[in-house]
């Protein structure tokens, strides 16, 4: 399903976009040439190992990103939302596709096309080096990960997953901050590297300290100072 046309110029996610620089011809130029399609839940972007023809920007939603591992099954590494792009380090290797990327809840995505974009690099300097420092960004964000799991608590990464799940997807109540989860527990667990059983472990355990509610189907934060507390212990 394609939605009504979004313009660049006025996009609220365009301050902290990596084409904020682009100005006058050349934000014409992405514009006229980007595509704007809605992918519904469980719809897939693109496949991991096919060839990588667009990269994407996500304007609303949420999309997870996920490897095939060792036995066949899926593996979540990454969770995005709105702002974000993805799908850019394969166009720019020249390389299929790494991983598969899937709506997990209604999202509204602005593709732009590898010839657009290597149009606009060439043309402008400073969008290369956006290219480039982000590029660096993530680099340095993986590397932090793996020391990540390997220091911090599993009941410290479970605190920042849920942390970030709240960030723009929430609804306020009069109790608490109730998480529209767009994923599986298996799946929060691979993303905080440990077992579905420690994961429900730790969710029950920050339930026993009046931190979370849960149930089979949903998540509340009742006491978000003490999550963000264990998050950064």
């Amino acid at each position: 399903m394609k939605p009504r046309s979004l313009h660049c110029s006025v996009c609220g996610h365009r301050a902290e976009s990596i084409f904020c620089a682009l100005a006058g011809a050349h934000l014409e130029k992405l514009e006229r040439e980007k595509t704007v399609h809605k992918y519904e839940k469980g719809q897939v972007i693109f496949w991991e190992g096919t060839p990588a023809f667009a990269i994407h920007c996500l304007y609303s939603g949420r999309v997870k990103i996920y490897k095939t591992g060792p036995k066949g099954d899926p593996i979540v590494i990454r969770l995005l939302g709105p702002g974000e792009i993805f799908g850019y380090r394969a166009v720019l290797s020249n390389e299929p596709c790494a991983a598969t990327v899937e709506a997990v809840e209604t999202s509204v995505i602005c593709s732009i096309s590898k010839r657009t974009l290597f149009d606009l690099l060439k043309q402008s300097p400073e969008l290369t080096m956006r290219f480039l420092a982000k590029m660096a960004q993530e680099l340095r964000t993986s590397e932090e990960q793996i020391l990540v799991i390997a220091q911090e608590t599993v009941r410290q990464r479970t605190a920042r997953l849920l942390l970030f799940l709240a960030e723009g997807n929430q609804q306020v109540t009069r109790l608490a901050r109730t998480l529209k989860v767009p994923l599986l527990r298996s799946e929060m667990a691979q993303m905080v590297g440990t077992t579905p059983e420690t994961f429900s472990r730790t969710l029950r355990f920050l339930a026993s300290k009046g931190i979370l509610q849960v149930t089979k189907d949903q998540i509340s934060i009742t006491n978000t100072k003490a999550l963000e507390k264990i998050a950064i212990l």
